[in-house]
């Protein structure tokens, strides 16, 4: 059983992530190499979309620098943008005069970062992708007479599934978000402290969309205490286990560069594999994620960022600083 609030607001999913690069051909190029097709593109900026029928999942606008602009949660209804509007600093309902159309309420966190709530941005049509392939494990085997034929190509992005927020204090921002959306913790990344055990100081949350019963992927967003600002990646989900590796190898002969994967991690069990676009944004795949509901107990992680990988190429000790 979904369970809505009644005074919070409910978010779908999310929508997109925004950058300001200084050139959107190039960034254009990356995406598609990435996976992402096209959806519109004006004077000023570059819209992708994935192959579901969300309009676009990743914007990318042109100015004189590079830099994260922010990140779009979106309703199912009008009411629950009215509600998103009746947020302190909040700006709108006004409606969107760009490619898809739609309202928008500008919201801006304690961080001051930019989060734009949206509804009724006009959809696409679907892109065939093929089926996802099935595993015979030693004690299941769930493939039979169909082989596994994945050459390295492009892999297409399905959706954006997460973002993950830099910020200086993230106790205000965790509490904000919680305070306004119904989210809910997932997991907590916690500093080394001798405090006991269960009462570290929390300098991270992973945030899912809260729908009590229902599952639900592990996290929409994260929040990341960090001396750097902006937004540490944003994540986009692909097919399965071979889609990524056909995607890692597909980019790595574009000579793009490679962050850190193919790899496990230990929260949220996700198998990763992070790319940096070519204005040096950290850019996710995606697949096998961790799906949980409200009888899910939170973890208190306490360790470095190599530490949350269960196996191959681990992240360096800075990834989360």
């Amino acid at each position: 059983m979904t369970t809505l609030s009644q005074t919070k607001v409910n978010i779908l999913d999310v929508g997109y992530t925004a950058y300001q690069v200084t050139d959107l051909d190039l960034m254009e190029r990356f995406l598609i190499d990435f996976g992402m097709t096209r959806s519109a593109r004006t004077d000023g900026a570059v819209y992708m979309r994935g192959t579901g029928s969300n309009h676009h999942v990743h914007v990318a606008r042109l100015g004189s620098e590079n830099k994260f602009l922010g990140g779009c949660l979106v309703v199912a209804s009008r009411e629950e943008l009215d509600k998103a509007a009746l947020i302190p600093g909040a700006v709108g309902p006004e409606a969107i005069t760009e490619p898809g159309g739609g309202w928008r309420v500008t919201l801006t966190t304690p961080n001051k970062h930019t989060i734009w709530v949206e509804w009724g941005v006009a959809k696409v049509p679907e892109m065939p992708v093929r089926r996802s392939y099935r595993m015979n494990f030693a004690s299941e085997h769930l493939r039979h007479n169909s082989a596994v034929r994945q050459r390295p190509e492009a892999t297409p992005v399905l959706r954006i599934g997460h973002f993950v927020l830099w910020v200086p204090e993230a106790v205000p921002e965790i509490d904000w978000f919680m305070q306004h959306f119904a989210m809910a913790p997932a997991d907590f990344i916690c500093a080394h402290s001798d405090n006991p055990p269960g009462q570290e100081p929390v300098v991270g949350t992973f945030l899912r969309v809260d729908r009590g019963a229902e599952y639900v992927e592990h996290h929409c967003i994260l929040i990341n205490q960090s001396i750097h600002y902006g937004c540490h990646h944003s994540s986009y989900e692909v097919l399965d286990l071979d889609a990524v590796m056909a995607g890692h190898d597909h980019l790595v002969a574009k000579g793009w560069k490679l962050d850190a994967g193919v790899g496990r991690h230990y929260l949220g069990s996700l198998i990763y594999d992070y790319w940096l676009d070519p204005f040096g944004q950290r850019i996710e795949h995606y697949t096998d994620t961790d799906m949980i509901n409200h009888e899910y107990v939170p973890v208190r992680f306490v360790g470095s960022a190599d530490e949350t990988t269960q196996w191959g190429m681990a992240p360096p000790s800075t990834f989360f600083e």
